[in-house]
């Protein structure tokens, strides 16, 4: 009995956070990188659940406690990486009650909104069937 397999065509994935692109070209830490990813993936659980405030933007409760368990680091790392995506503009903290969470508002990029039509026909995110076409 080995912990791996192989995968078949029929092999279920395990559960998995979508991981940005984008990140990859921002002098972002691992465990930032790593958070966005977590934070993300909540924020599309809000919008599914029609969570979000009085102007209409998604947001998600996510103490802070509770993103370093899911992400298996210390309390320090997991506000360090907090820390790190409001200064890259790349999430926005509003604080609340003195015993409440803060709510956080994940944010895209300019130009990063993945449109789901491309996505369902199987073109790659980089768009590189086009180059090939058009060359």
């Amino acid at each position: 009995n080995t912990m791996t397999d192989y995968m078949a065509i029929d092999t279920d994935l395990p559960p998995y956070f979508p991981y940005p692109q984008f990140l990859m070209d921002m002098a972002l830490s691992h465990t930032a990188a790593l958070t966005y990813a977590l934070l993300l993936d909540r924020a599309h659980l809000s919008q599914l659940n029609g969570w979000t405030d009085e102007a209409g933007w998604v947001y998600i409760v996510f103490p802070v406690e509770k993103i370093a368990e899911a992400l298996n680091r210390s309390l320090s790392s997991a506000k360090n990486a907090l820390a790190e995506l409001s200064a890259a503009g790349l999430i926005e903290r509003k604080r609340r009650g003195q015993f409440l969470p803060n709510l956080i508002y994940v944010k895209l990029p300019d130009g990063q909104r993945i449109i789901p039509s491309q996505m369902d026909k199987g073109l790659s995110i980089t768009g590189a069937e086009n180059d090939l076409r058009n060359s």
